[in-house]
């Protein structure tokens, strides 16, 4: 069992860590989940603005659950001090919700993305800093 443990690159990363790369990635891989959804949508004529809430809430629902779970995991000795880079990626993905909105296309309809990226930004936020008072 050890030798399998050794193939795995990052078996080593802490809990706080994972838990890091768990929030990036989860939300990541919904957008993945998103556009396959978006073009079912698409394909039967539905109405965008109405159906979008059919993924976002089921998604975001897991998402928060499983966050706050693995968030619940943590143990107090792994705080980890901030670092500067998480700033650039808020910028990005805030520049990213801007610039579908300043589209034409109907993507500007979908109110969702902005939800789901509060909730992401807080999620984010909490893998950088610890806001319990000790």
């Amino acid at each position: 069992m050890q030798k399998f443990w050794r193939l795995i690159p990052h078996h080593e990363l802490t809990i706080h860590e994972r838990y890091r790369l768990e929030v990036f990635f989860l939300y990541v891989s919904g957008f993945f989940l998103l556009f396959p959804f978006y073009m079912f949508v698409e394909l039967y004529g539905f109405d965008s603005t109405v159906w979008q809430w059919y993924f976002f809430v089921p998604w975001m629902l897991f998402y928060i659950v499983y966050s706050l779970r693995m968030r619940a995991g943590i143990p107090a000795r792994e705080e980890v001090k901030p670092l500067k880079r998480h700033i650039i990626h808020w910028v990005l993905l805030g520049l990213t919700i801007i610039f579908i909105h300043l589209q034409p296309s109907s993507l500007s309809d979908l109110r969702s993305f902005d939800y789901s990226f509060m909730i992401f930004t807080l999620f984010l936020a909490d893998s950088y800093w610890d806001f319990k008072k000790k």
